[in-house]
């Protein structure tokens, strides 16, 4: 069953342009992946230092095999190094409303 994963990302003002290098480095990869649909990329225009993703993937197990693979792990350590920033997931699932 697909599946959409979204990445809600809290930043300190000053390290925007770090975070969107090391977001830039997994829209790269992320297309090249078992199960992957697509993405969007948001960024909160209200005044806080937001950004989400939003990818979408054919099953839980395709977006568990990239979120654990070697590549990704690295970047995740990349962002944390870059410091204050924080980062929240949250996966859904479709449900049939009739």
């Amino acid at each position: 069953m697909a599946i959409k994963v979204f990445i809600r990302r809290k930043f300190p003002k000053e390290k925007e342009k770090d975070l969107l290098n090391q977001i830039r480095r997994i829209r790269q990869l992320v297309p090249d992946q078992a199960g992957y649909i697509s993405g969007e990329y948001l960024k909160a225009i209200d005044g806080r230092n937001e950004i989400t993703t939003i990818s979408s993937w054919f099953s839980l197990e395709d977006w568990q095999a990239w979120a654990e693979s070697e590549e990704r792990r690295q970047i995740e350590k990349d962002i944390e190094a870059i410091g204050g920033i924080e980062s929240d997931y949250t996966v859904y699932r479709y449900i049939k409303t009739r």
